[in-house]
């Protein structure tokens, strides 16, 4: 593997360690809770970080098409805690092996996109980082909605 790309490969198995911890002994009761303020649910925030993932880096980074429903990872059906972690899991083999094909070269690529409704041009690594933040982002809320529906 590239030096230049293992810091991404190691925090993106990190991530993905937490986050299976974090939700290896729930029920599929606490991974459907959601506080009466809030839409979302532990379910939904993993299956959203598994679309987010694939979008992120195995088609933007990866140059790979991904087909995907945004807001559909958002509906509010029952989820089965093994279904939406296999997702995850399958997403997370999937990522993973885009990380380990690509070189340092492949980091400074540009990358036209739409963020925040505004086209830009940015390097596959700003793309990598986004999505790691993103997901550590859902990590926090999964490890604080998850205290929350055991209370």
């Amino acid at each position: 593997m590239d030096p230049q790309v293992r810091p991404f490969v190691q925090s993106l198995d990190r991530l993905h360690q937490d986050l299976f911890e974090a939700v290896e002994p729930l029920t599929d009761r606490e991974v459907n809770w959601a506080h009466p303020q809030l839409s979302n649910t532990i379910g939904i925030l993993l299956r959203h970080s598994a679309g987010s993932e694939r979008y992120w880096i195995i088609e933007r980074v990866g140059g790979r098409p991904v087909v995907r429903d945004r807001d559909a990872e958002f509906g509010r059906e029952p989820l089965a805690k093994d279904a939406v972690v296999a997702e995850l899991r399958a997403a997370y083999d999937e990522v993973r092996g885009v990380l380990e094909s690509l070189r340092a070269a492949d980091l400074t690529r540009e990358i036209e996109l739409t963020y925040r409704d505004e086209k830009r041009t940015v390097a596959a690594a700003w793309a990598l980082l986004h999505s790691l933040q993103h997901t550590s982002y859902h990590l926090g809320q999964i490890q604080i909605f998850k205290k929350m529906a055991a209370a």
